[in-house]
């Protein structure tokens, strides 16, 4: 081998060198790219998940409220019924 064979085959393996970093340069800017792209729409997600658990929560309550409600009429409509069959009593007496 003589010495221009041997820088040729040096000069080769360096270009080839630096094409491989060019290359893990790129792929690492893509993977940079989509891990930044996967971490806003994660954090997307738990936005409008955190959204709909107050949504979620919201109606719980109202449903709470509305079964409080609903109690109180039914209990009202006994005791009126209770008052309507007692009366009914007094007439037939």
């Amino acid at each position: 081998m003589n010495l221009g064979t041997v820088c040729h085959a040096n000069v080769r393996n360096a270009l080839m060198t630096l094409e491989n970093l060019e290359r893990l340069e790129e792929r690492i800017t893509t993977l940079t790219e989509k891990f930044v792209e996967l971490k806003e729409s994660h954090e997307k997600a738990l936005n409008e998940l955190s959204v709909r658990d107050k949504k979620i929560d919201e109606m719980n309550s109202k449903l709470r409220e509305f079964q409080k409600t609903k109690m109180q009429i039914h209990s009202k409509i006994e005791n009126i019924l209770k008052r309507l069959d007692h009366l009914k009593t007094q007439e037939d007496s």
